[in-house]
């Protein structure tokens, strides 16, 4: 099926915590051996300051249901200490490669406001000096039913996705909790 013709209609993220690290892979296991939509899976994303705090991100195209999968919520259960009520954002990009990415990246925030058409022109001059890195995906999602929040997934292909930071245009992650946003990775392999 062609996704330029059926695009993501909404990115849903599920936010859990475990009882402790998935240090042996349990968790990520499951998450990977699940099924997904015509979107490939996103593997099980770990936050950067407590490995116990995991997520699970879905771009869903018109057909595919919202609603949590139950079969993994019953495999996960176990390891599981609590999970949050999933959260729906509208997509603003969402776009990919035909190369899949091996390392992902996450950054999600309640804070800020989006208002439509309320970005500027780039300075004149100014130099992205991050785009020098080829991406394989990069999906941008506004809350739905809010004006407040952002949510960036960016895909590479380092075979670590702590090396998105490694430069001085990398993200802030010292400052990630102190500004109010939370950022995941998956494991490296």
């Amino acid at each position: 099926m062609s996704t330029k013709n059926n695009p993501i209609r909404v990115l849903v993220l599920e936010e859990f915590r475990l009882h402790v690290a998935d240090v042996d892979g349990a968790a990520a296991q499951i998450v990977a051996g699940s099924p997904h939509g015509i979107e490939p899976a996103i593997p099980l994303l770990t936050s950067i300051d407590d490995r116990r705090d995991v997520a699970t991100l879905r771009g869903l195209h018109a057909g595919e249901s919202t609603e949590s999968d139950a079969a993994q919520h019953a495999a996960l259960a176990p390891l599981v200490s609590s999970w949050s009520a999933p959260k729906h954002y509208g997509p603003r990009i969402t776009e990919r490669s035909q190369s899949p990415s091996s390392s992902f990246r996450l950054a999600v925030t309640e804070s800020g406001i989006n208002v439509d058409g309320a970005r500027g022109p780039a300075p004149e001059g100014s130099v992205d000096q991050a785009t020098n890195r080829p991406i394989g995906l990069l999906w941008i999602g506004a809350p739905v039913g809010t004006h407040a929040g952002l949510l960036v997934l960016l895909g590479g292909y380092e075979k670590d996705p702590r090396a998105f930071g490694n430069d001085p245009s990398g993200w802030p992650l010292p400052l990630s909790r102190d500004l109010g946003v939370r950022i995941y990775e998956n494991t490296p392999i």
